[in-house]
């Protein structure tokens, strides 16, 4: 087996506690290999790089683009597989971003990070880490996340299917709500759709890459009283309207409606993508859902807000790219 690139990029994994302040370290960071070796035995060899050092809530696009130069730069015939060090906080953005971007490349990628900094006993990091290893062994190609749940299984989500981690268990989830696969005894078992002949069979469409996030993206999602005309659209290229549950969002009054932010949108050249309706036939919509796709806005369909985000941002700074375009497995 060929060795296995960790990128690092800061995070609670990458970080260390210092008077009870957790920031990043990369003396921190780069234990992990010896952690591993400790724990796991020398069973692969590592090669560590750091191109970003930051906790993960610092993340914006430019450091984004980073990332993407060093994955751009890496030989793969060298490397059986690719791990990615990521901060909690952002990981399902970053994920959804390396999920869509280079879902192409010959070998797996797979994100991790750690509830913990690692020199902590809570720390799940060293076997989000191994997961990522086991995952690699498995011969598998595409984009990935490990990260264990609650219950101790080495959860491993699609890259571009896993939504941010709640704020009170520490736990993520996939957008479908089903658990993708996981490692057991060192193996990669997987529990529903892609399957490895779905993973095998993928065509990537290998758009290129953004060179910029000149075009800024703003996500919003509704609340009961939202003011739209508190929300600036100054420098705005798009905009990702989540809404609720049932595709909805308020279509009543002068402030709160989003028809009337709709037309701002139309008034003001800006794209606005509505997401996520369920059904391309719609057959069935309650009235809100109805003015809205009377509007200009550009519906999305079965996607994780992250993913939706993601996807617009890419949309709106590349040119051979469409937003309907599934990338890697993002819609349902």
């Amino acid at each position: 087996m060929k060795k296995i690139l960790v990128i690092l990029t800061g995070g609670t994994i990458g970080s260390a506690s210092v008077n009870g302040t957790v920031d990043v370290s990369p003396d921190a960071a780069r234990s992990i290999e010896h952690l591993y070796y400790e724990k796991y035995g020398r069973d692969v060899d590592f090669e560590l790089i750091q191109p970003i050092n930051t906790l993960s809530e610092n993340i914006i696009p430019e450091i984004w683009l980073k990332l993407c130069d060093c994955l751009d730069g890496i030989s793969c015939a060298d490397y059986s597989g690719i791990v990615i060090c990521h901060g909690s906080d952002t990981l399902s953005y970053t994920a959804c971003l390396a999920a869509m971007l280079y879902n192409h490349l010959p070998i797996p990628v797979v994100l991790t990070a750690s509830n913990y900094e690692l020199g902590n006993e809570k720390s799940n990091g060293l076997v989000n880490f191994r997961s990522a290893v086991c995952l690699i062994k498995s011969g598998i190609r595409g984009v990935f996340v490990s990260y264990a749940g609650a219950d101790g299984s080495n959860d491993i989500y699609i890259a571009s299917r896993i939504m941010e981690s709640d704020p009170y268990n520490d736990e993520y989830r996939s957008f479908d709500g089903r658990v993708w696969g996981r490692i057991v005894s060192d193996k990669l078992e997987i529990y529903s759709s892609p399957g490895k002949a779905e993973l095998e069979a993928f065509k990537p469409l290998n758009i290129k890459r953004p060179q910029s996030f000149d075009k800024m993206v703003m996500l919003i999602r509704p609340y009961p009283g939202m003011s739209y005309k508190n929300i600036s659209l100054d420098g705005i290229s798009a905009v990702v309207h989540y809404m609720y549950h049932s595709a909805t969002a308020c279509i009543v009054g002068d402030d709160t409606s989003v028809i009337g932010f709709a037309e701002r949108c139309a008034e003001k050249g800006i794209k606005l993508y509505m997401a996520s309706f369920k059904d391309r036939n719609i057959e069935r919509a309650y009235l809100s859902s109805r003015e809205i796709l009377k509007s200009n806005a550009v519906p999305l369909f079965n996607i994780s807000p992250e993913a939706a985000y993601v996807k617009a941002l890419i949309a709106e700074n590349s040119e051979d790219f469409d937003i309907n375009d599934t990338l890697f497995f993002e819609n349902m």
